[in-house]
C-alpha cells in the first residue's frame, strides 16, 4: 500500500499534502515541520514511534488529527491542483514573503496563490492591512475608500479579506485608483467567497493577487477565518481597523501610512 511519503518525496509536494491533511495554525505540526521539514513530518505522521518533543500520548493524538485519505484520492487531488494553474509557494521560493517566517511554529505550511504572486516579494513596508465591519456605516465605507485610495497613491499594497462591507470597498477603491491589492482568503483561491463577490475577486486575481493557506476547493470555517488574521498581521507593517468608534478618517490615515 502506498504511503504518503512515497507520494511526496520532495519538500514542495510534501507541503502541498500537509495543507490538505492538517488544519492551519497547528503549533504541533508547525514545530515538527520547522525542525524536520515536510517530507520527514509526513514520514512520522503515518508511522508509530517516538516524535521528538512529544510524549507518546501527544504523538498519537497528533497522528489521529491528520485526515489521511487513500493514496489514490490524494494523488488525484494533487494532480487536479497542479493542472488548475493555482500556484503553491513555499519558504525559499523567490516570491515567498519572509515576514511570515516570524510566525514560527504557526507559520503557514505554504501559500496557495492565484494572480501576481510577485507582489509578495515586495518589502514588508509596502503592505498595509485594512479591515473592518461587514455591516459598515456609510461613513465607514467612505473612510475605507479614502484609505485604500491613499495607500494606492503611495504605491503600497492594500491587503484585505475580500468580504462584504469594508473589505469590498477597500478592494474596489484600490482597483479604481489603479493600485495593487491582495485578498487573503479563508477558503480555496479557486472558489471565491462570498459568492456575491465573485466578479470582484476574479478581478483582484486578474490584476492583483488572491492568497490562502488552505488548498483549492476548501470552504471557509470558523477556525480558518480566525487563523487568517495572523497572516494578515504578519504580512503587513501596519494594520488599520475602519469603522471603530473614536477614530477619524485622518487619524486612520496617519496610523496606516506613518
Amino acid at each position: 500500500m502506498a504511503r504518503l511519503s512515497d507520494l511526496a518525496s520532495d519538500e514542495r509536494t510534501a507541503r502541498i499534502v500537509l495543507s490538505m491533511l492538517v488544519e492551519p495554525n497547528d503549533p504541533v505540526t508547525g514545530r515538527i515541520l520547522s525542525r524536520l521539514g515536510a517530507v520527514e513530518t509526513l514520514w512520522l505522521a503515518e508511522r508509530d514511534g517516538a516524535v521528538v518533543g512529544l510524549s507518546s500520548v501527544d504523538a498519537q493524538v497528533w497522528r489521529d488529527r491528520l485526515r489521511v485519505p487513500g493514496a489514490k484520492e490524494l494523488t488525484g487531488r494533487i494532480d487536479q491542483v497542479q493542472q488548475s494553474g493555482v500556484r503553491a509557494l513555499i519558504p525559499g521560493d523567490s516570491d515567498w514573503p519572509t515576514a511570515l517566517d516570524d510566525l514560527g511554529e504557526v507559520a503557514p505550511y505554504l501559500l496557495w496563490t492565484r494572480g501576481a504572486s510577485s507582489f509578495l516579494s515586495r518589502p514588508m513596508s509596502d503592505f498595509v492591512t485594512i479591515t473592518g465591519a461587514r455591516a459598515c456605516t456609510s461613513y465607514g465605507d467612505y473612510v475605507a475608500r479614502e484609505l485604500a485610495s491613499s495607500v494606492a497613491a503611495d504605491e503600497r499594497v492594500v491587503v484585505a479579506r475580500g468580504g462584504y462591507g469594508i473589505e469590498g470597498a477597500l478592494h474596489l477603491a484600490a482597483l479604481a485608483a489603479g493600485g495593487d491589492t491582495i485578498a487573503i482568503l479563508a477558503n480555496g483561491v479557486d472558489r471565491p467567497y462570498p459568492v456575491g463577490h465573485r466578479v470582484l475577486l476574479d478581478r483582484v486575481a486578474d490584476v492583483g493577487l488572491l492568497a490562502s493557506e488552505v488548498p483549492p476547493g476548501a470552504v471557509p470555517t470558523r477556525h480558518r477565518v480566525i487563523a487568517r488574521a495572523r497572516l494578515m498581521a504578519a504580512l503587513s507593517f501596519a494594520t488599520v481597523i475602519v469603522n471603530r468608534p473614536g477614530f477619524s478618517a485622518a487619524t486612520l490615515r496617519v496610523r496606516a501610512l506613518g
